[in-house]
């Protein structure tokens, strides 16, 4: 972990040393390493990124930032995976705030860019492995028999929608950490929110109806079954990536709702 002098002198390229007045390590960063870094005047958020440079994120950042979608990127350093950002003051959304989220996420499928689709099927094979990846192998096939016969819905989506990437404030709601951030069918991201908020089954069929004000009707397909179907891959890929890492406590939580919804599907 990097001290506070170091990042003192990581920030003197966009900060004037002196007006910092503190540094922080946040601990909610498992992918990245997050500092908060105050001034006396304003705070911000420097991002040092462990794997790949995230181009398109960054650039789809800057400019949904000007539909006050997300904090825009302030100062790039591709050479050192250094990226700083305005930091949003708020609190982690703790519960589902349906039309204010979802009016923010239509602007982020809405955004145009050209990106390869996501490929679930390759990111699911990096968990296979997994003891909970055979346990449910034949329930995954299924679901993913019934995504490749829907309709697709694509849109430049977050991909990664977990509550403590969902910012509230006094403002608005803000999304943050586009890290994942690619083309892919939005109901990935709907899914998430069903997931990260563990909505019951009237308030994702809202859910559905709400985002459908966003969309051009004839563009949407709503459907619950798509949207569940879309929970169990949603649900199965967290739990690999925490299994992973070994926090277990996340495990737990999600293998009880995964389990919930394959009763509640008849699966």
């Amino acid at each position: 972990m990097k001290q506070h002098s170091q990042l003192v002198n990581i920030c003197s390229a966009f900060l004037a040393p002196s007006k910092i007045t503190s540094t922080e390590y946040l601990v909610n960063g498992l992918s990245n390493d997050n500092f908060l870094i105050r001034t006396d005047s304003q705070s911000y958020l420097l991002k040092c990124y462990q794997s790949c440079w995230p181009e398109v994120a960054l650039n789809a950042q800057y400019e949904l930032s000007k539909q006050q979608v997300c904090p825009a990127p302030i100062w790039l350093d591709k050479q050192n995976k250094r990226a700083a950002f305005t930091y949003v003051e708020g609190e982690v959304a703790e519960s589902y705030l349906a039309m204010p989220l979802l009016a923010k996420l239509a602007k982020v499928h809405a955004y145009t860019t050209d990106t390869q689709t996501m490929d679930i099927a390759s990111q699911l094979q990096a968990y296979r492995h997994l003891l909970v990846f055979k346990q449910f192998e034949k329930h995954l096939n299924k679901v993913l028999e019934n995504i490749a016969n829907m309709p697709i819905e694509h849109g430049f989506c977050h991909n990664d929608l977990v509550k403590e990437n969902i910012i509230v404030n006094s403002k608005s709601v803000y999304l943050i950490d586009f890290e994942y951030a690619q083309t892919n069918d939005v109901y990935f991201d709907l899914a998430a929110l069903a997931v990260s908020f563990n909505l019951d089954s009237s308030t994702k069929q809202a859910l559905l109806k709400s985002y459908q004000v966003y969309t051009p009707s004839e563009l949407f397909y709503l459907s619950m079954h798509k949207l569940e179907c879309y929970q169990v891959v949603y649900l199965l890929l967290c739990i690999g990536w925490y299994e992973q890492r070994a926090i277990n406590n996340k495990v737990v939580e999600l293998r009880a709702q995964l389990d919930e919804l394959l009763a509640s599907m008849g699966s």
